[in-house]
């Protein structure tokens, strides 16, 4: 089975993923997590925006390669995750499951500023992010494939689980 899991940042995508891989786990199953920022380019090959590097478009994936990591595992469950999920036709078609992780820009401004992860970023960039989400980290394809869920507050784990098929 492969779940992809997409969403602005900070929505709760790689929290989610972390929390279907224990419970998968608990329950006899192997699992593992494929996370988009796992497979940025390098840096020198970004492209910029206003003299910083622009992480926030799909030609920074190697998509490729994460596509053929998550074929030639052997693991039970692939969950992968991130802004981009859905972008790319060649992996959104490898889903059995798609969700899709809904936060508002309030939510999302506020959680971006919160973030400390990355180097010092300068004040424009959250709204940069925000308009590559609008750009290109929306679902894509067929609406009704998607399960979309809130992480405005905590994720009900159960109610998740309970869509996945057997």
């Amino acid at each position: 089975m492969i779940i992809g899991i997409g969403g602005v940042s900070r929505a709760g995508k790689s929290t989610l993923a972390e929390r279907l891989k224990e419970h998968f786990e608990k329950n006899g199953k192997t699992a593992s997590v494929y996370c988009q920022d796992e497979y940025v380019k390098p840096t020198i090959s970004l492209p910029k925006v206003q003299g910083v590097p622009d992480w926030e478009r799909p030609s920074t994936i190697k998509w490729d390669k994460l596509l053929k990591d998550v074929q030639k595992s052997d693991t039970d469950v692939k969950i992968i995750e991130g802004l981009f999920s859905f972008y790319p036709a060649s992996l959104r078609s490898e889903y059995d499951l798609k969700i899709f992780v809904e936060i508002q820009k309030t939510t999302f401004l506020k959680r971006k500023l919160e973030d400390n992860r990355w180097e010092e970023e300068p004040d424009w960039y959250a709204e940069h992010v925000w308009r590559s989400f609008l750009k290109y980290g929306q679902m894509k394809g067929d609406k009704q494939e998607y399960i979309p869920i809130s992480g405005e507050s905590e994720i009900n784990l159960q109610e998740i689980i309970n869509l996945i098929p057997d």
